[in-house]
């Protein structure tokens, strides 16, 4: 039961279900939801680019991903007995000094930029008098190139956290070492994205910590904790809203309320925008946009930006192509299906692989909560999570439990021996 409802094809089945019955609904109701028409007009989101042949390109894609996973699913063996294969106290205590040196640096960011303005309640009341400049001046007084990777990464330490301690067999030392990383990293990814807008880093910890701890324990238990985690998120989302919207003339909750339906019936735009007009393709841009920033090889699509180009950005509202439309506006419609078909086999290998070892788990809670929100961006392609899948692959490395050689060879000689008493004792 477990394995069903967490495999990579219900996660996403569950993604473009909820996406596509919230956004119709929104669609069928603008005429009680003011601020979503507001949102609508502000983004020049024309809402005649949603076409039949956007939604058939969906929907093909869907059938191509789940024909794809069944042909993985039925060509592996049976799995294995889940093992942890690795030394579960050493990976704890490493990833508690990991997490500590991500934490340490981000609070490091914080204190020198609030520094630059006087105090943290100084920072704090900018926060809340212009958050989009006070955003600015975070980005600017970044400590060196790349920092944000590791505020990016938290949601990986905090899942393997998770795993650990759903595993057990923890001394009460690296228990609370894991619990200390659980509580850190919950209030930084709490905090932070008021000002930074990077809320689905927390949707990605809270995620992946739930499906990590289920695949490790072997069933879906804890529903309360889910619900918890659904309450922190909608607060955070409530408390940015709140914060980056104060002109509006609408209750706090009403404004929250209906720009979590913009968001969703935006995404669905940009699902379906891109198939209603020609468009030039990106050749690879957006789907290996992560690992040319980690490789220092951006240079080699330079140009390719969506932004940059009229006829992607008429297509493009807030936020990114999701996950289907990335591999038609990358690749075209077949070699975007070829793409669509390679990344359900690819999730579908670390998934079998989850269910056997704990460090895959880990690596597979990361991808299935990405899932979860791919009709949002395709963050399995983002240089944050590839840093994150980096980090859990070397903490997992490094405590990897190695097999224990024999020091005695004590029977190998007694053989001799024995032989040569019973040969005497017979003469």
């Amino acid at each position: 039961m477990t394995r069903r409802t967490l495999s990579p094809v219900s996660l996403m089945l569950l993604c473009w279900g909820i996406t596509g019955t919230f956004s119709i609904w929104a669609l069928m109701s603008l005429e009680h939801l003011p601020l979503v028409q507001t949102f609508i007009l502000r983004e020049n989101l024309d809402l005649s680019a949603i076409t039949f042949a956007g939604v058939l390109w969906i929907l093909f894609s869907l059938s191509i991903y789940v024909l794809a996973d069944w042909m993985a699913r039925l060509s592996l063996p049976k799995a294995q007995t889940f093992r942890p294969n690795l030394n579960v106290e050493t990976a704890a205590k490493l990833t508690f000094t990991v997490n500590a040196c991500f934490a340490t640096v981000t609070l490091i960011w914080i204190a020198a930029t609030a520094h630059s303005v006087g105090g943290l309640t100084q920072l704090a009341a900018a926060v809340y008098l212009d958050s989009l400049s006070t955003r600015d001046m975070l980005l600017e007084k970044k400590l060196f190139t790349g920092m944000r990777l590791f505020y990016a990464a938290l949601p990986a330490t905090g899942c393997l956290a998770a795993a650990f301690l759903a595993h057990g067999h923890l001394s009460l030392r690296a228990r609370r070492m894991c619990k200390v990383t659980l509580a850190l990293n919950l209030i930084l990814l709490f905090l932070l994205p008021i000002v930074m807008s990077q809320r689905l880093l927390l949707l990605q910890f809270l995620l992946s910590s739930y499906i990590a701890t289920c695949l490790v324990r072997g069933k879906i238990f804890g529903l309360r904790w889910l619900g918890l985690g659904v309450c922190l998120f909608l607060g955070l989302w409530f408390a940015r809203e709140i914060i980056t919207n104060p002109s509006l003339d609408q209750s706090a909750a009403d404004i929250a309320w209906q720009k979590l339906a913009f968001y969703i019936v935006n995404d669905m735009w940009n699902s379906l925008a891109p198939l209603s007009r020609p468009i030039p393709h990106t050749h690879g841009a957006l789907t290996f946009e992560g690992l040319t920033f980690l490789t220092f090889t951006d240079g080699l699509f330079h140009g390719a930006d969506p932004s940059q180009i009229p006829e992607l950005n008429a297509v493009l509202g807030g936020g990114e192509f999701p996950f289907f439309t990335t591999a038609y506006v990358d690749f075209g419609p077949i070699l975007g299906m070829a793409v669509i078909a390679g990344f359900a086999i690819l999730f579908r290998l670390v998934f079998y692989r989850a269910c056997q070892s704990l460090g895959w788990a880990a690596i597979y809670a990361q991808i299935g909560a990405a899932l979860l929100f791919s009709s949002h961006s395709v963050y399995v392609t983002h240089q944050n999570f590839l840093f994150s899948i980096a980090v859990i692959a070397v903490i997992c490395r490094l405590a990897r439990r190695t097999p224990q050689r024999s020091r005695h060879r004590a029977p190998q000689r007694a053989v001799p021996v024995f032989r040569s008493r019973r040969k005497a004792h017979i003469a």
